[in-house]
């Protein structure tokens, strides 16, 4: 009753002027509306860049682990074979020498190689044995060895799928607010004249790109339906049988440095910190994924400030 009562009594103060009302706020205009958008959207080009990189790490890793794992049986019957020739000769000690058994715990104690070393300064094994052991002994070794890399590994790939996890709902969320910014500005669209593709292999790299005009931007895809910026280029050279990494910076790795005047249609243009990327078809001119709420598109080259040129081959 009492906070039904305040909020008639700061009504009537506000209709007979006592008290001034909220002051009201314009909204932002479309300029100040686009800097927004231009400023969110370079922060998280740059998170998804990263995030594909993690990921192309994340695949690797995998990779390797499916390696290992494949080797690990023979590995480990080497390793098996290892220690019952060393078993064997420490055994073929005992009853030739009248050794102990503290003696043969002490023989087979630690790694074969140590094992061997063991038993040739008591002149145990002959040359032949003594290189037979070694050589299962370096086969030990090695199973040893890759089963703790395999650990590493699996510990790798579980907190990088993690990050990757919490790193998507981020960028899930700031996509939202990037594309409830977008809604309010209509994105400029291209009605001019394309350029013809040249021949060869980059000419096959403009053509894909020419087909993917109007497809929806979408981060961490490279195609069919939809792409980022870097997984765009990916697909158009993969198209003229040339392998790049989805992520903007490894393709800045991947590519030979040009210069702007030798630049020609199919090479890669770098934007944002290595962090956007286009394909150059010709005439000043650019077609690349841009990003949330706007299309696959032909831009100005010069639209962004450029980090340099990159020709795939």
């Amino acid at each position: 009753m009492k906070k039904r009562l305040a909020f008639v009594a700061m009504t009537a103060a506000i209709t007979m002027g006592l008290v001034a009302p909220q002051t009201a706020y314009a909204d932002p205009s479309p300029e100040e509306v686009q800097a927004q958008i231009d400023e969110l959207a370079g922060e998280l080009e740059a998170a998804i860049e990263d995030y594909n990189g993690a990921r192309e790490t994340l695949e690797e890793t995998t990779e390797r682990i499916e390696d290992i794992e494949e080797a690990l049986p023979e590995l480990e019957e080497e390793a098996t074979k290892s220690r019952e020739l060393a078993t064997d000769l420490a055994v073929a000690t005992y009853t030739t020498n009248k050794a102990s058994i503290s003696t043969v715990s002490t023989l087979l104690d630690g790694s074969p190689t140590r094992a061997m070393e063991r038993m040739s300064v008591l002149g145990a094994i002959n040359a032949w044995q003594a290189s037979d052991l070694a050589d299962y002994g370096n086969r030990v070794i090695a199973y040893e060895e890759e089963l703790l890399l395999l650990e590493d590994l699996k510990d790798d790939h579980k907190k990088i799928a993690d990050d990757m996890k919490k790193e998507k709902q981020r960028l899930d969320d700031e996509m939202a607010d990037l594309e409830e910014l977008k809604a309010r500005v209509e994105p400029p669209s291209y009605d001019g004249t394309l350029p013809p593709p040249p021949s060869g292999s980059a000419g096959a790299a403009v053509q894909f790109a020419y087909n993917q005009l109007g497809l929806p931007y979408q981060w961490g895809t490279a195609g069919p339906g939809a792409y980022d910026c870097s997984g765009l280029t990916m697909a158009a050279w993969n198209q003229a049988g040339v392998s790049l990494a989805h992520q903007a910076s490894a393709q800045w790795n991947q590519t030979a440095r040009v210069s702007r005047g030798d630049l020609a249609p199919g090479d890669l243009v770098f934007y944002n910190g290595l962090n956007h990327v286009g394909i150059y078809i010709g005439d000043g001119q650019i077609i690349h994924a841009p990003t949330s709420g706007q299309n696959v598109s032909v831009a100005g080259i010069d639209a962004m400030p450029i980090d340099g040129y990159g020709r795939p081959n």
